[in-house]
């Protein structure tokens, strides 16, 4: 991982992990001060669950598991509270996005105070200025990237979804267990390989974008593409190929566009997240066709997703490889049987509600990122596209 060059957050990958190891390293961190807290979902993962029965009979641990789809900031508050007076000094996310950005609210509040809504928006009334406390991050999902970028996404009380970043909210550490992503069902395989994608080919739309997050990008992209249908193959057959790269790439990608941020197609997810509770991943590669081919319009943007179709294609002219990559990623979509329409969804707009719900995108800052500027026009055309 040779990304470790270029982000704050030493990685370590690691085929297993033991509570011997883990011991190890909040020891390396805080001596023998420690005082853990661990941040997971609810969801039974079995070597996980282990791990840390066995770790809590090494030392005392705070776990908490209130972490849902789209974390809430009221979630996220409670963790907060129960933490209060218990002095804790090493903040550890296991998990998949929400997790990990959960981990990275309730270190940001045990270090800053306040309420996490009050850091929230363009209203914001605090900012993130210091952390007192370490952040390790295990992703137990091959896709978000989140062990190594400085934003969490969090719903705030009035039901709006919002990205807070702050290089203070990025992890010290970052493990990348194998073992945690063998099981990956295919439906977790498929979203996460997608949201994935769309973090390495929003970060070479971006007018943020530089030669260091071409590469990046670039090479991450191609990785991933290489290797998320062997991963979805392999959830289904109940193999392990694929898994290990595919965390791998994540990271990469990560990364990449912790520099830049992303752009128009998360913008955009958001909107499927709030109103109709799309899982995160599903809603990125909902759109993710369609903003490819709308900043195709950016040279700059042609040539970066040349680039990775000469590794992947043969093509004797750029448009017949910018097809095939095209081609790769809807025929790959169908394949992991994420939705393509909004009928694909249950969901049913009139043209007055694509432009009432959608229309808010245009005020995401992620929005203004996107290589091509993008309007209401654009965005009523996209929507209704995905109507056929």
């Amino acid at each position: 991982m040779f990304e470790q060059i270029i982000t704050g957050t030493k990685i370590i990958g690691t085929d297993h992990l033991a509570a011997d190891d883990l011991d190890r390293l909040i020891f390396y961190c805080k001596g023998a001060a420690a005082n853990v807290c661990v941040i997971m979902d609810n969801n039974s993962l079995k070597l996980r669950d282990e791990m840390l029965a066995d770790l809590q009979k090494i030392r005392k641990v705070e776990v908490l598991n209130q972490v849902f789809p789209n974390p809430k900031v009221e979630d996220i508050m409670s963790m907060v509270n129960a933490l209060e007076g218990k002095d804790i000094n090493i903040v550890i996310g296991i998990g998949g996005g929400s997790s990990l950005d959960s981990a990275k609210g309730v270190a940001a509040i045990l270090s800053n105070g306040g309420d996490l809504d009050d850091y929230l928006g363009a209203s914001a009334t605090r900012k993130i200025e210091k952390r007192d406390v370490q952040l390790v991050l295990i992703p137990t999902t091959a896709g978000t990237g989140s062990e190594v970028t400085k934003v969490g996404v969090y719903t705030s009380r009035s039901g709006r979804k919002y990205t807070l970043g702050s290089p203070l909210m990025q992890a010290d550490i970052a493990l990348l267990v194998t073992d945690y992503v063998k099981d990956l069902p295919p439906a977790i395989t498929a979203s996460t390989a997608f949201d994935a994608l769309s973090h390495a080919l929003e970060t070479l739309w971006n007018k943020n974008a530089t030669p260091l997050t071409d590469r990046m990008a670039i090479e991450s992209a191609v990785h991933i593409l290489q290797w998320m249908e062997i991963a979805y193959d392999s959830s289904i057959s109940g193999g392990t190929a694929g898994r290990k790269e595919m965390l791998e790439g994540a990271c990469m990608a990560g990364t990449a566009f912790n520099i830049t941020g992303t752009a128009a197609v998360h913008a955009l997810s958001f909107i499927f997240s709030e109103e109709w509770h799309v899982p995160h991943g599903v809603a990125c590669a909902f759109t993710l066709e369609d903003v490819f081919q709308l900043n195709l319009r950016d040279e700059k943007t042609r040539m970066r997703l040349v680039q990775i179709a000469r590794k992947l294609f043969d093509g004797d002219t750029e448009e017949a490889l910018l097809s095939s990559l095209l081609d790769r990623i809807i025929t790959l979509k169908k394949k992991f049987g994420l939705p393509l329409s909004l009928k694909d969804l249950n969901i049913e707009l009139s043209d007055e509600q694509v432009n009432e719900l959608f229309d808010k995108s245009l005020d995401d800052p992620k929005m203004k990122n996107n290589s091509v500027k993008v309007d209401s026009r654009i965005i009523f055309e996209l929507i209704k596209g995905k109507m056929k």
